[in-house]
């Protein structure tokens, strides 16, 4: 058996832990099973939202004590104080890796997707530049198909994010991309820069380089910094405004497994190469698949030899390499990001994807592309990867059914496409890990609440009480994951009873100026 099959056979083996470990709560419940939403501190005061001026166990007396603090009370910090609405929108970071033709000749297929992206508020769409079909022979250069798709992504409003890839032939005789030369890439990148410096601004080098699936029979980090490096050069040479990203990376790296860095440790490894790598990169992509594509964006795992982190955390983990390199601010773009169906059924699916947006959007990642927008035709190994789609597999003759994936991104975009991350509310209420509260504003002083519950029974309800902010007008109104309104009330109650499950609901009012 080789070696990197025993490194897989031990990740199945971990994910069989999953059941174990990923138990929903936080390890300091009073076995109550009272699903709350605050740590238990063995009083009968289980409240979901902290103590605020009411008969209660605090330590400190408030109104209805015997010593008044109403002073206290009245400059007391509400759980929005501090939040600010910053950073780009939501439908900014919105984006789909696709596979769409890029043929010359009329694709149905295509024309479908982009009419839909545009409808669901995607910003960007990532396409690979195939090296190998754009340059089949040295000086020979083939553009049609590329010219053709550039000219309708853009005419759709949508921006193009150019994946420079795969070798060709007789720029790499020894089968392997550490066989390139790098004045040969820099010739292909430029060219390509300089045929779309009007159209394209965005460029990712390589895809998945640090895996043997796309970097045969190794990756190696020294090479692919040089032929990085030169991309960069060729590239802001032909185009100034361009935005030149180290190529996203796949979360399992089958070689350096169990690199004590974690599983982001190529990007440590090519600044070993080169220390200066900060000065050829405009930003970092990943592909963050959670642990063999199964749980949640919000589960972290560490079995000691191998640590897979959650969303959030993985971010931290590579922006630490950045720090370590000199170069902490370089944006961060997840240019694969999604779950199949096969295994965890459509509504998961649909969850897992805007609990992953929301999530990302926390964190400031700039780029947060979806794979992909169609199910493949089955064939695949492993066939998970044939389900990834936002629509069903085309037929060629009728347009494809809608997942509900699809659905729930059409909701984030209308209820949130326009609004900037402003604060995480479970934190502020010291909520559990479990239950999240993420708060969302737009320029038109509407303010969201994103709200789910990210335990292991996706569908079971936790019943959470969200305070409203203190300067909420008129009435509030809840809406499900797609959009569609589920209640509405005044603000003058203050707050909101909710009740949770792994399906994200929006909690939206108005906030006074």
């Amino acid at each position: 058996m080789t070696a990197a099959r025993l490194r897989i056979l031990l990740l199945v083996s971990m994910m069989a832990m999953l059941l174990v470990v990923a138990a929903c709560g936080s390890g300091d419940d009073d076995d109550d099973n009272d699903n709350d939403v605050t740590p238990d501190d063995d009083t009968a005061d289980d409240d979901t939202v902290f103590d605020d001026d009411t008969g209660d166990d605090d330590a400190t007396p408030d109104d209805d004590d015997a010593t008044p603090d109403d002073d206290d009370d009245d400059t007391a910090p509400g759980p929005y104080d501090g939040m600010t609405p910053t950073g780009t929108t939501v439908d900014e970071m919105l984006a789909i890796a696709s596979h769409m033709s890029t043929g010359a000749a009329y694709s149905r297929e295509r024309e479908f997707e982009i009419e839909k992206s545009v409808e669901a508020g995607i910003t960007y769409s990532r396409r690979g530049f195939y090296w190998n079909h754009i340059e089949p022979e040295n000086d020979v250069w083939q553009f049609d198909g590329y010219d053709e798709m550039v000219r309708l992504l853009r005419e759709a409003g949508l921006q193009p994010n150019a994946m420079l890839t795969r070798g060709v032939d007789w720029a790499m005789p020894g089968g392997s991309p550490s066989d390139i030369d790098p004045a040969d890439f820099a010739d292909f990148t430029g060219t390509v820069a300089d045929r779309y410096a009007d159209d394209i601004d965005l460029y990712e080098i390589w895809n998945e380089q640090n895996s043997t699936r796309f970097w045969d029979p190794e990756p190696d980090p020294e090479h692919y910094g040089l032929l990085l490096e030169a991309a960069y050069a060729a590239i802001h040479e032909n185009d100034p405004n361009a935005i030149v990203l180290f190529g996203g990376m796949s979360p399992f790296d089958d070689v350096h497994l169990f690199d004590p860095r974690g599983i982001w440790n190529f990007l440590a490894r090519v600044g070993e190469f080169h220390p200066d790598l900060c000065d050829f990169i405009d930003g970092v992509a990943i592909h963050p698949y959670t642990f063999l594509q199964q749980p949640g964006p919000e589960l972290s795992l560490d079995f000691g030899i191998y640590r897979y982190p959650d969303l959030r955390n993985t971010v931290a983990d590579v922006r630490g390499m950045l720090d370590e390199l000199g170069c902490a601010d370089k944006p961060i773009h997840f240019t694969e990001m999604g779950w199949p169906s096969l295994l965890i059924g459509n509504d998961r699916q649909a969850a897992y994807f805007v609990r992953g947006a929301l999530l990302a959007r926390t964190v400031n990642v700039q780029g947060y592309f979806w794979y992909t927008f169609y199910d493949e035709e089955p064939g695949s190994s492993p066939p998970t990867e044939d389900y990834f789609g936002l629509y069903e597999l085309p037929d060629g003759v009728t347009d494809p059914d809608p997942k509900p994936a699809y659905h729930a991104l059409v909701g984030l975009h209308e209820v949130l496409g326009d609004a900037r991350y402003a604060g995480d509310l479970g934190l502020a209420l010291g909520w559990e890990n479990d239950c999240y509260a993420l708060v969302f504003a737009d320029d038109a002083s509407r303010w969201t609440v994103a709200l789910w519950h990210a335990g292991l029974q996706f569908g079971q309800e936790t019943t959470v009480t969200v305070p409203l902010h203190s300067d909420a007008t008129g009435d509030w109104t809840m809406l499900d994951q797609e959009g569609a309104q589920l209640a509405t009330g005044n603000t003058a109650d203050g707050e909101v009873e909710v009740a949770a499950d792994g399906r994200v609901v929006y909690l939206q009012f108005e906030v006074s100026p």
